[in-house]
């Protein structure tokens, strides 16, 4: 069991126990909506295999590309620093032309056809990146940062996200910029991977909060069939800046 798997692995019985711990209690319930910026790490271990080849691509950059979420989750009256968050997301992160190096063995075949290992540009149309993840919340009291921080209220969520990647297509140029090939077919794939969030509340009333906050998400995708036949594997780290509104019931 790699690490990011271990981190899902112990944050569902977190969250678990955060749904179920003292149910009688009134729930303080909040939902609240963000606009930002998603900012992909590098990528540097793709590779894809069909009957006739395997591919292993070099490190390259997807964009950085605008962002959008909604969330909803509540915090228990009899102990307020502890509560539980679902938030969905949604991005575009394409790669522009970058050069990469491919290490093609054996005959490649589709948009690599005829091709041998060596440095191209390469390019990805990806159609969204979407996430819903389930979050177990650390957070300051209300009255702690209304008397202490000026209305200030740091908060830390740990869970895990369902996360869908769908590629629209995947296209191959020299290193002149002339086009090799583009993929007949994409792909999507859904996997589990490691959620976290930190950010800070800054209350404006006892209903209405305004909030800057960072979010982490690292999961590995396994695509059946891009291309039509070639099975692809790729790990994705992907960080956002989400500033929005929250309003609490």
């Amino acid at each position: 069991m790699n690490l990011k798997k271990l981190a899902v692995f112990l944050m569902v019985p977190v969250f678990s126990l955060s749904m179920v711990f003292n149910q009688s209690a009134h729930a303080e319930w909040y939902v609240g909506g963000a606009i930002g910026v998603a900012i992909p790490h590098d990528v540097d271990d793709l590779s894809g295999t069909t009957g006739g080849y395997t591919v292993t691509v070099s490190e390259f950059s997807p964009d950085t590309s605008f962002s959008g979420e909604v969330k909803g989750g509540y915090f228990f009256n009899s102990i307020p620093y502890l509560g539980v968050e679902i938030n969905w997301s949604m991005s575009d992160p394409d790669v522009d032309k970058e050069t990469v190096n491919l290490t093609l063995t054996g005959t490649p075949t589709g948009f690599l056809l005829g091709q041998t290992t060596g440095n191209f540009l390469g390019s990805v149309d990806v159609d969204s990146l979407s996430s819903f993840s389930f979050l177990a919340m650390l957070r300051m009291t209300d009255d702690d940062a209304k008397k202490d921080y000026y209305g200030i209220q740091p908060f830390l969520g740990l869970g895990f996200t369902v996360s869908t990647l769908d590629i629209n297509s995947v296209s191959a140029f020299t290193t002149a910029g002339a086009l090799i090939g583009t993929t007949t077919e994409g792909d999507s794939a859904t996997d589990v991977g490691f959620a976290l969030s930190a950010g800070t509340n800054y209350i404006i009333s006892n209903n209405i909060k305004l909030y800057a906050e960072y979010q982490l998400k690292t999961v590995d995708y396994d695509f059946n069939s891009i291309d039509g036949s070639l099975a692809t594997s790729v790990s994705v780290d992907n960080s956002s800046l989400m500033f929005g509104a929250s309003y609490h019931f």
